[in-house]
């Protein structure tokens, strides 16, 4: 075998370094990456999607006057599964790079804060619903 020219370790070198700046600047995007979806999550999850949801619930529940006997099963179930398992379901998609367990998590988290928000912000301190 022969030995390599300086040429060739010049071209070596190089491409090494390109090589090492590419990997630097991925890692440095991944975490930026990471951080914006870390604090969207943590935005989203327990205060907006819960909040968004629970305020279009009282909207209709204080249009329908707190009585939703003029819909019927099929219409107050899709509405019911829409209010609060889209946000639910935004929250699981948000933490969907965080393993297989945290999202269910992120899920119950926001379902559980829109629930509160709901009956214990919406009906008992502000009085809507059934007059």
């Amino acid at each position: 075998m022969s030995e390599p020219s300086g040429t060739d370790a010049d071209f070596a070198v190089a491409a090494k370094t390109r090589i090492a700046a590419r990997d630097r600047e991925r890692e440095r995007k991944n975490a930026k990456r990471a951080k914006r979806e870390r604090i969207l999550l943590w935005l989203c999850a327990p205060l907006l999607l819960p909040a968004a949801g629970a305020a279009a619930a009282l909207a209709v529940l204080e249009r329908e006057g707190g009585d939703f006997s003029g819909w019927s099963s099929a219409s107050l179930a899709l509405f019911c599964a829409a209010v609060f398992g889209l946000p639910a379901a935004l929250s699981a998609w948000l933490a969907r790079r965080r393993g297989r367990i945290e999202p269910l998590g992120w899920a119950a988290i926001t379902l559980l804060m829109q629930i509160a928000l709901v009956f214990w912000v919406g009906l008992v301190a502000l009085d809507y619903g059934p007059d």
